[in-house]
């Protein structure tokens, strides 16, 4: 049997997309190694770190499919960073132990269902018999508190970092989930409670503390829940490792977590 290379996985990969590869990406190319690398096991995640990507080696795994950047900036542009100390080590680090690195962005979100979606839905139990309607992210719980909501949320993610807007008394069951930079809008009157990877504090348009605070002063029950950008996101990563597995038998394939990022002082 001919070994599986970089190139044969990414083939699978759009094979079993179940629609047209989009050509003009340039988020989903090889950003390390190219497609003659044979692959000894794959590793999904989120954030490609340097920590990350030592520790899929240390696992048997020379395929890194991020969803995000490798090189700190969208286009992975590797000029920008060329003269940096932190770039060199990283980069001799993967030729050493011939890694090659493949991002898997907007293909993954144009997946119905989205994996992203799904994983963040499952790990903060949002089940999909609360869901208004399929795939509309949109779902009503039991009443409950924002200050519990959000408390339930931290627990089953391990969230360090997470940051709530709105009167924790307030009484809630209707959210709408976003992941990332995808922050829905707060104002729309069937959603009482937000729930979102990260977004900028003020200048957005009807998606800012701002307006929560209002809302709440006011007595209207209105929440935010920010998770962080790599928390909202991750889970999303198990998903896109069980669906590779399922046509690359070949090989392991796992998720290998970035982990989150920030830490609160104690």
């Amino acid at each position: 049997m001919s070994p599986l290379t970089a190139g044969d996985v990414v083939a699978r990969i759009k094979t079993n997309l179940g629609f047209p590869w989009r050509t003009t990406t340039y988020r989903d190319t090889f950003k390390f190694g190219g497609p003659e690398t044979v692959v000894k096991g794959i590793a999904t995640t989120m954030f490609c770190s340097y920590d990350m990507i030592r520790r899929a080696a240390e696992q048997g795994c020379n395929m890194i499919i991020p969803h995000e950047d490798t090189y700190w900036n969208d286009p992975d542009k590797t000029d920008l960073v060329a003269g940096d100390p932190t770039y060199k080590l990283k980069r001799d680090f993967m030729r050493e132990h011939d890694i090659v690195v493949f991002r898997m962005h907007d293909h993954m979100h144009a997946q119905k269902p989205d994996f992203i979606y799904v994983g963040a839905a499952r790990a903060l139990g949002l089940e999909s018999k609360y869901e208004t309607a399929p795939q509309s992210h949109h779902f009503t719980l039991p009443e409950t508190t924002l200050g519990e909501l959000a408390a339930g949320f931290q627990k089953k993610l391990g969230d360090r970092a997470l940051r709530v807007v709105g009167d924790p008394k307030a009484r809630v069951s209707r959210v709408q989930l976003g992941v990332g930079y995808a922050t829905p809008a707060i104002n729309a009157p069937d959603v009482d409670v937000i729930v979102s990877g990260e977004q900028q504090e003020s200048d957005g348009f009807l998606d800012s503390p701002a307006y929560v605070l209002d809302a709440s002063t006011l007595g209207i029950p209105k929440g935010w829940i920010m998770l962080g950008h790599n928390i909202s996101e991750e889970q999303g990563m198990l998903e896109m490792a069980q669906w590779i597995k399922s046509f690359t038998p070949e090989v392991p394939v796992q998720l290998v977590r970035s982990e989150e990022p920030f830490w609160a002082p104690k």
